[in-house]
């Protein structure tokens, strides 16, 4: 599970919007100084983002959690936005190309098949964040089902 600390800053009812505390260390091959890719997308970054998880607690804005995702999520959710719309263009290239040659027809299958990979790819659940507990003050974390003296 990846997890990273964050403050809710909208509660709703569809779940919360939360903004990440601090940058995530990366993958630890750098002692989390931040690799040179990091910093490039850090630049380039408009103000902070935020983000709408689920949660099961009744939190507040400004509570500080701790936001977790699936291992292997983000990866599965990445393929179904660029790899399965990636091979439907290339499917589609292909098979236009196999049925009528010529560049003017590979080109329409490459769009058919990736406006086809696009809406394949559509309403296909994704698993989102999660809240997995709430942080006071003073470090300690609070699991669900413990009171916390500010609540």
């Amino acid at each position: 599970m990846v997890e990273q600390t964050a403050v809710v800053v909208r509660a709703e009812s569809a779940g919360v919007w939360v903004e990440a505390v601090e940058p995530s260390s990366g993958c630890g091959a750098c002692d989390g100084r931040g690799c040179g890719s990091r910093r490039l997308a850090e630049m380039f970054q408009r103000g902070a983002r935020h983000f709408q998880v689920d949660s099961e607690l009744a939190l507040r804005v400004g509570d500080r959690v701790i936001v977790g995702i699936a291992d292997g999520s983000v990866l599965r959710s990445a393929g179904r936005a660029y790899g399965v719309p990636l091979a439907g263009m290339l499917a589609g290239a292909l098979l236009a190309q196999a049925v009528w040659p010529g560049d003017a027809s590979a080109v329409a299958g490459l769009a058919a098949g990736g406006v086809a990979g696009v809406l394949g790819s559509r309403g296909v659940t994704v698993a989102r964040p999660r809240v997995l507990r709430h942080e006071s003050e003073s470090g300690t974390v609070m699991k669900k089902g413990q009171s916390c003296s500010r609540h």
